[in-house]
């Protein structure tokens, strides 16, 4: 239905994606708490990743709790995380 790829050493969400016919149904959610709380439980070290500008998936990192910080890789947004703010959310 979906994956995620977490980078420990560089503290960076590579990739979280979810099937077309399985979005809509909180499975991109779910995954991504998993994600977090894996991540979160091995380190408290704040967490980064990238995005395209306006797309679902900008507004889908915006919703989780994300703070956009500036650009990355040729545009994208960059977000992150704090540990803090993953368990305050």
């Amino acid at each position: 239905m979906g994956f995620s790829i977490v980078d420990l050493k560089e503290h960076n969400i590579w990739a979280l994606f979810v099937r077309p016919e399985f979005e809509g149904k909180g499975i991109g959610k779910e995954l991504h708490r998993l994600m977090m709380d894996w991540y979160f439980e091995l380190t408290k070290a704040p967490v980064w990743l990238g995005t395209s500008p306006n797309t679902r998936a900008e507004e889908f990192y915006t919703r989780q709790g994300w703070k956009k910080v500036g650009l990355v890789n040729k545009g994208e947004v960059k977000f992150e995380m704090s540990y803090g703010d993953w368990v305050n959310r």
